[in-house]
């Protein structure tokens, strides 16, 4: 190579070799460390710039969480408080009784009958019958309260 063609144009002795490879190769090592830690500090900025966008994204589904627990919560206050309504409009005690919505049909039965009747595919202990629900009404559904 030419670091060798060079050496070889000078009349130098073994040791003055040795010394100027010995030389030649701290140098090279020393560009290649600075190198190598370049490329450390930007592994790191591209893992700290991962750990930033993972810690957004944990971040916004915190809050789209607790939103949708709100929503959760606020939703079954309001079927609780629909079916207490549905239960006091007919007299039924709420301790006792339950409503159950299956597709437009509105029942209330006693809590002690909320099973299918596999065989038939219809529900025991019927105590009363509502109207279909009101347009806007999810409908389809099957629930017992």
């Amino acid at each position: 190579d030419e670091f060798n063609d060079m050496l070889n144009k000078h009349n130098l002795t073994e040791e003055q070799l040795n010394i100027c490879r010995d030389i030649r190769r701290r140098g090279k090592n020393k560009v290649a460390a600075q190198n190598c830690r370049k490329r450390k500090l930007g592994q790191i900025e591209e893992l700290q710039e991962k750990v930033d966008e993972a810690n957004r994204v944990r971040n916004r589904l915190k809050l789209e969480h607790e939103s949708l627990i709100s929503q959760y919560a606020s939703a079954a206050a309001k079927l609780t408080s629909l079916t207490d309504q549905v239960l006091a409009h007919h007299n039924k005690n709420k301790q006792e009784y339950l409503v159950q919505v299956e597709g437009e049909t509105v029942l209330i039965l006693p809590k002690c009958s909320c099973q299918t009747n596999t065989a038939s595919g219809t529900d025991t202990a019927q105590d009363t019958i509502l109207s279909p629900p009101r347009q806007g009404q999810a409908g389809g559904q099957r629930s017992c309260l």
